[in-house]
């Protein structure tokens, strides 16, 4: 699908692409014309064309998504047998709501995440890595470009407007933090995907910059994590077999002590951080939100159907902690609320299985194939320690994960179908004579 513009050619495809995932990098919070759900965090008042706006918006791209994988209907399908975790995870969505708090609200939000998951399969199919780490690049440095843009000609739009952070950066996002986050993740495409250029080393240093600019110590953490796991690949690409497998194995035990060793010291930490002991009060709110989730644990309270406001047991929350939440700030945690303890070991069962058929192409020493699928799988993993990345429905981290989870079956399929032959049928070939042996070889 080209357009033609003199000697030029346009891939009209991959420019669709480039602007689904520039949309769901701002959650569908387009300055000026967001949805209801972007003024969340500012509490401010939505409007006829921000009501209007954000609908029509989100039906734009949800109908770019139905044309594109209705192009492609057989790629899709095949997808989605290779990948049966977040596609019984996107069915459990849709399925809650015959139990929701909402039922209409379930499923106004679970359809169009079912299609982002869709997406992401056929943004992971249709094209190569390449082609991928291209359209990423394009979505995330206009994502930047736009962001210094609006905070330098529209200050008022483009700094957050939580109290004591108006010197930070939202630019196009919905805050500081969600900018920070799609910063870190501008980052880790260009570290993680092809070689580092002149022209991609001026656009990493844009992100970093926006990225200090924002002021989310949470998204800096992430970020000195990132460039660990990146030195970490580094040194592996440098190391022999055994060392390769010790550092693949001992990377999560290491990671692990260190993080129970942050939380354990984190009292202390945090004025260094210039943050509160209680994680700006997400402690409070992860206390309330377990009380709510032993209330109904196996199955929640229904896809996006909990956070209400004023409205339904998530009032008892925010007059708990003494303001509006709307979110539990945890995203493991925000699963077991929404979608229960099924939906919890679905999530669990696929990010096992993703790294389980990524791991033998790290033995072999295929660090470039394996980078970007485990950079992904790390970022969630981080993210959602304290914010909600996964379960929104027009949220990047979710294709971002589906595609994520689809490379990581293909690599194993891949590795399967180049797997030596069995001793029984090397014994046989062995047995042949030796003219068959050498005809088969000319043949």
């Amino acid at each position: 699908m080209m357009m033609r513009r003199g000697p030029l050619l346009v891939p009209l495809e991959n420019l669709a692409c480039a602007a689904l995932l520039l949309f769901f990098s701002i959650q569908g919070a387009i300055p000026g014309i967001a949805p209801t759900q972007a003024y969340e965090v500012t509490a401010a008042a939505s409007t006829p064309l921000s009501t209007v706006g954000g609908i029509v918006s989100q039906a734009i791209a949800n109908g770019i998504i139905l044309l594109l994988i209705l192009r492609h209907p057989r790629l899709i399908l095949r997808q989605i047998v290779d990948v049966p975790g977040p596609a019984l995870f996107a069915m459990l969505a849709i399925a809650s709501c015959t139990w929701s708090l909402d039922p209409w609200l379930t499923m106004r939000r679970s359809v169009p995440f079912a299609l982002a998951g869709l997406f992401g399969l056929y943004f992971s199919g249709r094209f190569t890595v390449a082609r991928q780490f291209a359209i990423l690049r394009l979505a995330l440095l206009t994502a930047a470009l736009a962001t210094v843009a609006l905070v330098l000609l529209f200050p008022s739009v483009g700094l957050d407007h939580s109290a004591g952070h108006s010197a930070d950066w939202q630019g196009i996002f919905t805050q500081k933090n969600a900018c920070g986050r799609i910063m870190v993740l501008a980052t880790a495409v260009l570290l993680f995907g092809e070689r580092l250029t002149p022209s991609r080393v001026a656009c990493l240093s844009l992100f970093l910059f926006i990225l200090a600019k924002s002021g989310s110590r949470g998204a800096w953490i992430v970020e000195v994590s990132v460039l660990l796991l990146w030195a970490l690949f580094i040194l592996a690409r440098h190391s022999g077999a055994r060392i390769r497998v010790l550092l693949g194995l001992s990377a999560p035990v290491l990671a692990l002590a260190i993080a129970s060793g942050g939380m354990f010291l984190y009292p202390r930490i945090a004025p260094i951080l210039g943050r509160d002991a209680t994680l700006s009060g997400r402690t409070a709110i992860w206390a309330q939100v377990m009380q709510c989730i032993g209330l109904r644990p196996w199955f929640g309270y229904g896809y996006g159907a909990f956070w209400r406001g004023m409205e339904g047991p998530s009032s008892q929350i925010s007059a708990a902690v003494h303001f509006i939440v709307v979110h539990a700030h945890n995203g493991f945690l925000e699963i077991a609320l929404e979608l229960g303890a099924a939906g919890l070991v679905l999530f669990a069962l696929s990010g096992i299985r993703a790294w389980i058929q990524l791991w033998p192409a790290w033995q072999r020493g295929e660090l470039d194939r394996v980078a970007w699928p485990m950079a992904i799988l790390v970022l969630i993993v981080l993210y959602d320690l304290d914010e909600n990345t996964l379960l929104i429905y027009n949220g990047l981290f979710w294709i971002l994960f589906v595609g994520a989870s689809a490379c990581a079956a293909r690599i194993a399929s891949d590795c399967h179908h180049t797997a030596p032959r069995p001793a029984r049928a090397i014994l046989n070939a062995q047995r042949t004579p030796l003219g068959s042996v050498a005809a088969q070889e000319v043949s």
